[in-house]
């Protein structure tokens, strides 16, 4: 019976040593840091950078009118404005307005014009006053066909996303491509950014609420957002692999000294 009991106690200290090397469940959970339910103020929001138009940018535009035989050339296709914006998405070579090389758009009614350098609004604006001598009542929606993000790494389906929309975060993009794999590490990922000619990277925490202030929350168009496997964590950072060596090397400390303990006991 007293072999039994030490065995039991054996037992219980080997568990307590293994849970004492598992990862917390917080390692994974997306904004851990938020305490509390009731908390409702996170904190500031990284403010958002409308996007210019530039060279060899594709555009969608959608113009309706009092009269809409007016502005029936606009629809390149007979399709409705709807499904002309998921045609267009997935065959952007078949229809839409390209920006040229020089920055040019041409358009019925307004012939060519420099589109670059203009914010989406901003031209929404230009060519709504300029249809005004044309067409009575005219309304604009501009938006980009060919702006993409590129997901890659450990997520549920790699792959490039279309920017449907214009205010694209970094957390919806995840969420199109199935979220992250138990095998990505999600307070390291990756966002390399090219504006200008120049390449620039930052690191996103979505563990923390500090991820809705990050420069690299909103997305632009042609990010490439990479999510680190862990095995690769594992080799590549010293201090996780030092955080998590030290807790193995802790248990295991621990349990050999209590087993050392229970034998010395027992006889």
């Amino acid at each position: 019976m007293k072999q039994l009991k030490h065995l039991a106690l054996l037992a219980v200290v080997v568990m307590m040593a293994a849970n004492s090397s598992c990862t917390s469940p917080k390692e994974y959970v997306y904004l851990n840091d938020l305490v509390e339910a009731k908390d409702s103020l996170i904190g500031p929001m990284a403010p958002f950078r409308e996007q210019y138009i530039v060279p060899d940018d594709l555009l969608h535009i959608q113009v309706s009118a009092l009269n809409p035989e007016d502005v029936q050339m606009f629809e390149m296709t007979g399709m409705g404005s709807q499904m002309n914006m998921q045609f267009a998405t997935s065959n952007p070579q078949v229809m839409g307005y390209m920006v040229d090389k020089r920055g040019i758009v041409t358009l019925p009614y307004i012939g060519d014009f420099n589109a670059a350098g203009l914010t989406l609004r901003e031209m929404e604006i230009f060519v709504t006053e300029k249809l005004k001598k044309f067409v009575k009542e005219p309304v604009v929606r501009v938006r980009f066909l060919n702006h993409m993000i590129t997901v890659l790494g450990e997520v549920q389906q790699p792959k490039m996303v279309p920017m449907n929309f214009e205010r694209m975060t970094l957390i919806e993009a995840l969420g199109m491509v199935g979220d992250l794999k138990y095998t990505g590490y999600a307070d390291n990922i990756l966002v390399v950014r090219e504006e200008n000619g120049v390449r620039t990277s930052g690191r996103v925490d979505l563990r923390s609420k500090t991820v809705f202030n990050n420069p690299y929350f909103y997305l632009t168009n042609r990010d490439l957002i990479y999510v680190e496997p862990v095995q690769a964590a594992y080799v590549n950072r010293g201090d996780r692999t030092g955080k998590y060596l030290a807790t193995y090397v802790g248990a295991g400390a621990t349990l050999i000294s209590l087993v050392i303990s229970i034998i010395a006991i027992t006889r």
